[in-house]
């Protein structure tokens, strides 16, 4: 089956925003974006409209695939085919020389997050050589919100950014990395006890985005007791489903359920 690759810069946001609509028909979970929301999310990610791809039969777009770059590093922060074009083996096919540009690109770290359920996508990219790094959750707290003594301190983005370069170097799943925050709409507090959290309210319930404590005062209850505070403050607060699956326990003494959406990160190196 013969389709062209393009370059994302040759459509408009709105047009992106429908064709990223369309291939996601009939998935796992319900995909709905407006164009505004689009260029919210996906410019605070880091999305490289150069690197990102639309497959076209003729004039009609089959495909797309969204690019994220950070330095040195990317992530395929989309793929998916519109519905009648599914099963017929083309997922490899199209990803396997955007793959290859990436990397050519001097990428030395190529991320992406998928479904635990989509085995046939864990399948393909594997195939691609990538490898699973860890499991992703998502958390959501208290609708009837907690009493908590103490208040939350008022703080910059740029004060969270400064404590954060400050300490020794983290791997951070993409969608949480501080990086973002700047383009975000978001609300940043600290505690004394070196405790800090960032707030997205772009959504009509607020989303922690960010949780940081600094090195000195780990292991200490810091981090439970800001989630607490969290949810204090937010009753129902909820995390995108990328936290790391090691933090469970953490968000499980602080008194969040997991969500049921699960993913993997995967990375090629």
């Amino acid at each position: 089956m013969e389709l062209t690759a393009v370059s994302a810069l040759h459509f408009s946001v709105a047009e992106l925003t429908g064709i990223l609509e369309r291939c996601f028909q009939d998935y796992f979970v319900p995909f709905s974006l407006t164009p505004e929301a689009f260029a919210l999310r996906f410019s605070s990610e880091g999305v490289s409209l150069e690197a990102s791809r639309v497959w076209l039969r003729g004039d009609e777009p089959v495909a797309i695939a969204l690019i994220n770059r950070r330095a040195n590093t990317a992530r395929l922060g989309a793929f998916a085919i519109i519905p009648a074009y599914r099963g017929k083996g083309l997922a490899r096919g199209l990803l396997s020389p955007l793959c290859e540009s990436i990397k050519a690109q001097g990428i030395t770290h190529f991320y992406l997050e998928v479904l635990r359920e989509n085995s046939a996508a864990i399948a393909l990219y594997r195939s691609l050589g990538f490898h699973l790094t860890q499991g992703l959750w998502g958390f959501k707290g208290d609708v009837r919100g907690v009493h908590i003594n103490g208040e939350l301190n008022a703080a910059t983005t740029d004060e969270l950014l400064r404590a954060v370069w400050s300490a020794p170097a983290e791997h951070i799943p993409w969608q949480l990395d501080p990086l973002s925050l700047p383009l975000l709409p978001c609300q940043v507090f600290r505690e004394d006890s070196g405790a800090w959290a960032a707030i997205t309210t772009n959504a009509p319930i607020p989303q922690l985005r960010f949780l940081f404590v600094e090195p000195t005062s780990r292991g200490q209850g810091h981090a439970r007791q800001m989630l607490q505070h969290l949810n204090a403050r937010y009753p129902g607060i909820s995390t995108p489903v990328a936290v790391p699956e090691h933090f469970a326990p953490l968000c499980a003494a602080a008194g969040y359920q997991p969500l049921a959406i699960t993913q993997y990160e995967m990375v090629q190196r």
